[in-house]
C-alpha cells in the first residue's frame, strides 16, 4: 500500500473522499479566522486581529497545493473550490483588514477620507477577485490581489503617519486596477530560491513587531521602540520591496516566449 499513488486509485473511493473532504474543511478554518479577526477588531485588539488574519493567510497559502496534490476537483466535481476559497479571501483579505484600518485609526477620519478610501479598497478587490485573467501562465497575478491583509499588517508594524498611509492605500488601489504583475510569493518560479527564505524571514518580522506593539509604544515610528523591533521594521520595508519589485521586473521584461511544441517539449511535459 505505500507505493499506491493517490493518482492510482479510482475517484470516489473512500481514502480519495476522506482527503478531498479534510483539504476543503481545511480550507473552511479560513471563514473561522477570519471571523474571529472580526471579534478582535470589535474587541479593540489589533494585535490579535492581526494574528488571526496571519493564520488565515497561513491556510489559504497551503490549501492550494493540497488540493492539488490530491486532485480534489476531480473528486468532487460538485463542489467549486474556487469559489469556497474567493468567498473567505474577500472576508479575510477585503472586509476585515478594510474594518481594521478604520476602527484603528490608519486613516484620516477627516472629510471622510477614511470610509472613501475603504470604499475604494472593498470595490476594487470585488473587481479583481472576480477577474477571468486574475493569473498569468507563470503564476503572477495581473494587478494586486487584494491582499489586504498583508497591507494593513505592514501599515501597522512600520507605525506610519496616516498620510503615509493614505498614498500606500492609494497606489495598492490604483496596482488593483492597472496591470501590472503581483508575484504569487510561493507559486511563482522566477527567484522562488530567494523569494521563499524573504517570505519566511518577512512575516517572522511582522509577526515580532506586531506580537510587542501595545499602548506604550502605539503611534512610535521608530524611536521608543528597542532596536530589536526597527531592525524588524527595516526587515518589513526590505521584504515589501522585493515582492513588489519582482512585479515591477516581470511587467517590465513581459510575458515570457511560449513554448515551442515539439515532439522532445511534449515528452518534457
Amino acid at each position: 500500500m505505500a507505493n499506491v499513488r493517490t493518482s492510482d486509485i479510482e475517484p470516489g473511493t473512500p481514502v480519495n473522499l476522506r482527503a478531498a473532504w479534510a483539504v476543503h474543511i481545511f480550507t473552511s478554518m479560513g471563514i473561522i479566522t477570519g471571523f474571529l479577526a472580526l471579534l478582535s477588531v470589535l474587541d479593540g485588539s489589533p494585535r490579535a486581529a492581526l494574528l488571526w488574519m496571519m493564520a488565515a493567510m497561513i491556510i489559504d497559502g497551503l490549501d492550494g497545493p493540497m488540493a492539488r496534490k490530491y486532485d480534489i476537483e476531480r473528486i468532487l466535481p460538485r463542489v467549486d473550490g474556487n469559489a469556497l476559497d474567493l468567498m473567505i479571501d474577500y472576508v479575510c483579505c477585503v472586509v476585515t483588514p478594510a474594518f481594521f484600518m478604520h476602527r484603528f485609526d490608519l486613516l484620516p477620519r477627516e472629510y471622510n477620507i477614511s470610509l472613501i478610501l475603504i470604499g475604494l479598497v472593498l470595490i476594487s478587490s470585488l473587481y479583481i477577485m472576480s477577474s477571468k485573467d486574475i493569473e498569468t501562465d507563470d503564476c503572477y497575478f495581473n494587478g494586486f490581489p487584494a491582499m489586504w491583509n498583508l497591507v494593513v499588517n505592514v501599515m501597522f508594524v512600520l507605525q506610519a503617519p496616516k498620510r503615509i498611509n493614505v498614498i500606500i492605500t492609494i497606489g495598492m488601489v490604483l496596482i488593483t486596477i492597472i496591470p501590472l504583475k503581483f508575484m504569487h510569493p510561493v507559486r511563482t518560479r522566477d527567484f522562488r530560491k530567494i523569494t521563499l527564505p524573504v517570505l519566511v524571514i518577512w512575516l517572522a518580522a511582522m509577526i515580532y513587531v506586531t506580537w510587542i506593539l501595545d499602548d506604550k509604544t502605539k503611534g512610535c515610528a521608530s524611536s521608543c521602540l528597542p532596536t530589536a523591533a526597527r531592525v524588524a521594521q527595516g526587515i518589513v520595508y526590505a521584504g515589501s520591496f522585493w515582492i513588489i519589485g519582482v512585479g515591477v521586473w516581470r511587467t517590465i521584461r513581459g510575458d515570457p516566449p511560449a513554448p515551442v511544441d515539439t515532439p522532445m517539449a511534449r515528452i518534457e511535459r
